[in-house]
This record gives structure tokens, sequence and C-alpha cells, in this order.
């Protein structure tokens, strides 16, 4: 092949072959663009529309209050339940409620109040920033924590022998994102597992950018502690809750920081004396998030009904196939692949890299010529994010970003945008 043209024809065949290009169809495609963002937010169910038409309209607008015995009070355990199928863990180690920084202020502070030994919060400089925030902001509750960050020298990979010393050195509490958020590059999971709890450590696991994209396997992985949200490839829109997950031999130990209403064992019993519950339910502080539950519901039913596994077979096809033409045609544009290149090491979103990112992110998105919106993620300084969203990402949609983005430096189109960014890029 020596023109970028002639992959046009390879994405339709690999289209044509590819088992989930039905699921496609199960969201709204209203909208006349490619898009690429869906590790931001996912696109919207077919489905999640009635579901949550009939929880506002029926539920709350006709039955009202009823709707709690009917309904909702058992909402949380369904959810929790099929998010338990996607981790593969036991449904009563999975808590679904607040915000993924909410949720791990919870979760850490709870291990830090019946561990009194340890001395430090270790992360590194590819987690999100917000969980840093988060644990900077708990190390300073208590006078005998520090919070210590570990820079690798780049915002690409991690590198695991210097983690490992880290550890060693800094035996505490580890917070990592399973999938980085900026590069994708994807933590070798059991193998930090078993080293912590070798070395007299403990592992939170951030998993927003990994669950619904690749097949997690918590049962079979060693995993004690997880946090992540459900917007992203689980589809369940803006605002939708987070999850905690406890394997349950470590939820014995554990107490509540925020004690509410829904976190006491025997909630309608009205007691003045709290008595914490002895489930997941104990990081309950306020009321379910019906409305978002039902809009999150009809994601987790696609994620299920297609499998992880087959989710992750198909994004690591998609990249390959991005791989071949970037190589050919793009890299020699001043193109760089920041994403890593072996499978265990990879998410489901590319990063590349360019000194014109943010223009050639607004040529794509908001191009000046006749051609197709496409949308993907800007991260400063120069990253851009390509979202490989198997269930309704085909080939073809690779193949139209990749001919753009040659395009894009070949007829210096970015010359025709600003450098001006608003405030969500």
């Amino acid at each position: 092949m020596d023109r970028i043209e002639n992959y046009k024809e390879l994405a339709k065949k690999h289209d044509l072959s590819d088992k989930l290009s039905h699921f496609k169809e199960r969201f709204d495609n209203s909208n006349d663009f490619i898009y690429l963002v869906g590790n931001s937010l996912g696109k919207l169910p077919l489905d999640t529309i009635n579901n949550v038409n009939q929880t506002v309209a029926i539920d709350w607008g006709k039955d009202l209050v009823s709707s709690w015995n009917e309904k909702w009070l058992s909402i949380e355990n369904i959810i929790s339940k099929k998010i338990s199928k996607i981790l593969k863990c036991d449904e009563n180690e999975v808590y679904i409620g607040s915000s993924t920084s909410d949720n791990l202020y919870k979760l850490l502070k709870s291990i830090l109040i019946n561990n009194s030994n340890i001395k430090s919060i270790i992360s590194d400089n590819l987690n999100f920033p917000s969980d840093n925030y988060v644990a900077e902001g708990i190390a300073k509750d208590f006078k005998h924590i520090s919070f210590k960050l570990l820079d690798y020298g780049n915002e690409a990979e991690a590198n695991i022998d210097m983690l490992k010393e880290f550890i060693l050195k800094n035996n505490g509490i580890l917070i990592l994102s399973l999938v980085s958020y900026k590069s994708s590059y994807r933590y070798p999971i059991k193998e930090i597992n078993d080293f912590c709890e070798n070395n007299n450590s403990i592992v939170i696991w951030d998993i927003s950018h990994a669950i619904g994209a690749i097949d997690i396997d918590f049962d079979n992985t060693n995993t004690k502690y997880a946090v992540g949200c459900t917007y992203k490839y689980l589809n369940g829109g803006p605002g939708s809750p987070a999850l905690i997950y406890v394997n349950k031999q470590e939820q014995k130990t554990l107490n509540t920081p925020i004690r509410g209403w829904w976190s006491h064992n025997s909630p309608f019993d009205f007691s003045n004396n709290y008595e914490e519950s002895n489930s997941m339910s104990r990081f309950k502080s306020g009321s379910p998030h019906i409305i978002q539950l039902s809009a999150l519901e009809k994601g987790l039913d696609i994620i299920i009904e297609a499998s992880t596994f087959e989710l992750e077979k198909k994004s690591i096809d998609l990249f390959n196939f991005f791989k071949t033409i970037f190589k050919s045609y793009l890299r020699d544009k001043g193109y760089k692949l920041i994403t890593p290149l072996e499978d265990n090491y990879r998410g489901s979103h590319i990063t590349i890299s360019h000194k014109e990112s943010w223009r050639i992110s607004k040529c794509l998105s908001s191009p000046k010529r006749k051609n197709k919106n496409i949308l993907v993620d800007f991260r400063p300084d120069k990253f851009i994010r390509i979202s490989l969203t198997p269930l309704y990402i085909s080939f073809e949609d690779i193949y139209n970003l990749t001919y753009r983005l040659f395009n894009i430096i070949e007829e210096e189109e970015y010359l025709e945008h600003s450098y001006n960014k608003p405030t969500v890029t």
C-alpha cells in the first residue's frame, strides 16, 4: 500500500467481520460526527432514555413515595450485582454512590482509621490529579502520615522497578490509576498487588479509565480495594454515581469516616444510637442517586452482553490498525505515539502528541473546510487522546481519523485556527 487512501477498503473489511458492530445501533447516533471521546463521557444508550423516563414520569411522577418500597430500595443492589459481573467479584464487595473523589476519601480514611502503623500515602505522576489532591489532603489530617509522589520523569509509563523500590522505602497505602488517563499506560495489577501484600503495603486502584474497557478480574488478581467512575466506558451519563470495591476479607477492618442515615445497620428503625452497617452499605452517607442509577443500568447491561473479553479484543485490533497507519504515514508528519505498544500494558485509548496538538484537535472537532467533525480529547500541554470505545467505534472511524491527521499537517490546515483554549478542552 503506497497511499493512505488504500486503508479505507481494509477498514471496511475489518468492519464486516466485527462481532461487536451491531452494538453501535444500541446508542444514540443522531449526531453527525465521529465520537472518539468515550474515555471522557460515554455515549447515550437508547434503552437508557426509556428507563429514565420510567423513573421520572411514572415512579416519581405518579407513584411518588410508594416507589421506595416497590423499586428504589433495591436499585443499588441491582446495580452493584451488575458491576460485580464486570469486575468478576462478589456482588457484596461493591458499593455504588457518590463521586470517585468522595469514594476515595471515604475508603482511604476508613483504612487509615484502623491502621495506625501506616506512615505514608504513596502515588505517582501518572495518577489522575484529583486522586492526589484527595490523598495529600487526608495526609494533612494525620500528623504521623506523609504524602509522597513518585515522578518517573515522563508522562507515558511507569517504571515498575522504581515503583517497587519506592514502596519498599515508604511502606503504606499506594494509590494508582489502573489505566493512566494521559497515556493509557496499564499497570500489571496482580504483580503490584502481590508485591504490596508481601511488603507491608496496601493498594487502592482507581479503575475509572479501565472498567468497561479492559477485561478486569478482581478475584484472580488479589485485588483488595478500588474506586472508579461509571460515566466513561460504562456509559452511565454525566454525574452517574461512582463505585467502591472492597474485598470481603478487608471489609471487617473498616469503619466509615462519614456517618449517615443510610450507613446505619437498620436505617428505618430511626434509632438515636448509631450502629454501623456490617456490609458495603457502611459507605452510604445519604440517599441513593435514583435517577442516575436508572440511567446507568442499561449501559451496564450492554457491557455484560458484549463481554469485556470481547471488548478488549476489539480494542486491541483497533489499536493495531491505527498503529499500522501511524507508522507508515503519521510518524513522518511530526506525530509521536505515547501509548505503550504492548497489549497487556495498554488501556482502550490512544495518546499521541504533536507540537501543534491543540490546533490539530481544533481542526478535527471544528473543521473550517468540508470535513466531518471528529471529536477527540486535548490534554495539556501537547496530548491528543483518542478513545477506542469498541461498542460504537468502527475501523472506518479510525481510518477517517488517521486520514484527517495526515492531511491537517500535509495541507497546513492547523494554521487556520488560533491558540485560544476554552475552559473545557
